[in-house]
């Protein structure tokens, strides 16, 4: 995929993979919360969930900005990144986690939730808390 096909995926939050095996051949690429099992990237990805009440929220595009310029560092910490801007449809994700609004939540590898926020996050945060986990310590470490 083209890097402005990913940044077009990114900005309008469109699902362009659908499995784990394709999220490893492009990590940067958006996933929609209503075709992703986050069962499915256990142990695999950590998930950045960014709900807001639309595709046209100005946080939203905020945030896609912020991940369309971070696409290595994206996949260097093995994060997927799930969208949801349908409050109608009531998902899932939507339903566990409960948003107000606009929300970012970041989900370790193992599941649970580890940080979240009611405004855009810079990439450089969610890298800072990331790299302070201790499976990412590890990651880092092996790879050397």
């Amino acid at each position: 995929m083209t890097a402005f096909a990913t940044c077009v995926a990114l900005l309008t939050g469109g699902a362009m993979a659908a499995s784990v095996e394709e999220w490893r051949q492009n990590k940067a690429a958006p996933l929609a919360a209503d075709t992703v099992d986050l069962d499915a990237f256990r142990w695999e990805a950590r998930p950045v969930v960014v709900m807001a009440p639309s595709a046209d929220d100005a946080d939203f595009t905020r945030q896609m900005e912020v991940f369309a310029e971070a696409a290595a560092e994206i996949a260097e910490r093995d994060m997927v990144i799930v969208t949801d801007t349908d409050p109608q449809a009531d998902g899932t994700l939507r339903r566990k986690l409960s948003p107000q609004g606009f929300a970012v939540y970041l989900i370790g590898k193992d599941g649970g939730v580890k940080f979240s926020a009611a405004e855009p996050v810079g990439m450089s945060r969610l890298a800072e808390i990331i790299d302070a986990m201790p499976m990412r310590r590890r990651e880092m470490r092996d790879d050397g």
